[in-house]
């Protein structure tokens, strides 16, 4: 066995060694919907790698289990994607459904090809349908990459669309609570395309298809490496019903937060007010955040507010959105901020510490809070309060 032979050897053990342990973690504990669909692309990846140290020894039983359980696999993590940030907001009763039926090309992939393919490899049987398989693989390598591609621009647009309906209920959960997702959809579509342009490649020129499969494996291998741990604590996001019906709906209807133009042609709740009670709606809302200061509550979200206003979450959000011009997370986190940066003008950061100051302000983390400083005012929050120290 050659140097080559010897790493690669070590990575597919090494790697499955690792997915084995994530596995492992998520199927013996008691996990969120969301974490038994991740499980998957966990699983997948163990056959991934399965099939290239099978290949390696030539060790045919377990080329025909990796290849049972591991091919044609993009018609199963395509629509998974999907339904995994979907499963981050919705019951699983409402997606699993769905779920399941966007499968059915997986099902006959595994019936037409999987079952049959894995028989010709550890046995001597269907050699003729083996070999026919191996003339079009290429061909079935690039549409099922070009099926992922499909279901995770179509994620994509969810994670867009979600990320504006968060930024209406939550002062707590912004879009950074989603960066993990997006991390992961881009780092495999990275990789999928990468391996389209492969196959591409092999149709012209003879290459190795050993070492191509062991250079996409070794791909996918980091990029769960990078995002398996942290996948293992993202939670779910709960946002009230009726954004999750215009989530969940989109395909019949435009969502109101994602299209303002079409939203002015549409009757809103708080139309049939006039002026004077806008006006009073908006002072409600200005005492609450200035005198009662309910923006300390870390846990606050557009419902509880609204209830506190006396009146439904739907129409604090239309008046957030249409006649404030902006919505619940910036106008709470504005409220917070200007709260530390009073707390930094007046001395405190001599006396306590900033993150102190900042959980006082209703900041439920570091992280956010640091970010959401910067933003606002463009430098850290330990440069601004630099300002006020040692000044008598």
């Amino acid at each position: 066995m050659d140097s080559w032979e010897m790493f690669t050897d070590f990575f597919l053990i090494a790697g499955m060694s690792f997915l084995a342990f994530l596995i492992l973690i998520l199927l013996k504990s008691k996990v969120h919907f969301s974490k038994k669909i991740l499980t998957i692309f966990f699983i997948n990846a163990f056959f991934f790698l399965l099939y290239y140290y099978a290949f390696l020894h030539k060790i045919k039983l377990l080329a025909g289990i990796s290849i049972l359980f591991g091919h044609g696999v993009g018609y199963l993590l395509g629509p998974s994607f999907l339904f995994l940030v979907k499963s981050l907001v919705f019951k699983k009763e409402v997606i699993i459904k769905p779920y399941i039926k966007s499968l059915i090309p997986f099902f006959i992939v595994f019936i037409l090809f999987n079952i049959p393919l894995s028989i010709a490899v550890t046995t001597n049987y269907l050699s003729t349908y083996h070999n026919l398989y191996i003339v079009l693989e290429i061909p079935f390598n690039i549409i099922e990459n070009l099926f992922v591609i499909f279901y995770i621009f179509k994620t994509l647009s969810f994670l867009k669309r979600l990320k504006l309906s968060i930024q209406q209920n939550y002062s707590h959960v912004s879009s950074q609570n989603l960066k993990w997702y997006k991390h992961f959809i881009i780092g495999f579509l990275t990789v999928v395309v990468f391996d389209i342009l492969l196959s591409i490649y092999e149709i012209f020129h003879t290459i190795n298809t050993f070492n191509i499969g062991t250079i996409i494996a070794f791909l996918f291998f980091c990029l769960y490496i990078y995002l398996g741990y942290k996948g293992l604590y993202q939670s779910q996001i709960f946002i009230p019903s009726f954004l999750l019906d215009n989530l969940y709906t989109n395909t019949e209807k435009q969502v109101v937060l994602n299209n303002i133009k079409e939203e002015k042609h549409k009757i809103r709740r708080l139309d049939n007010l006039n002026s004077v009670e806008i006006e009073n709606l908006k002072n409600k809302l200005y005492l609450l955040l200035t005198k009662e200061k309910v923006y300390l509550n870390e846990e606050l979200n557009l419902t509880e507010l609204a209830e506190q206003i006396g009146i439904s979450n739907k129409k604090l959000s239309e008046l957030l959105n249409h006649h404030l011009n902006t919505n619940f997370y910036d106008l709470v986190n504005h409220y917070r901020i200007e709260n530390v940066k009073k707390r930094f003008e007046s001395g405190d950061a001599e006396k306590y510490t900033i993150i102190s100051i900042a959980y006082d302000a209703g900041f439920k983390s570091k992280a956010s809070f640091y970010r959401i400083f910067k933003q606002k005012e463009g430098v850290s929050p330990s440069t601004y309060s630099k300002k006020y120290q040692n000044v008598s």
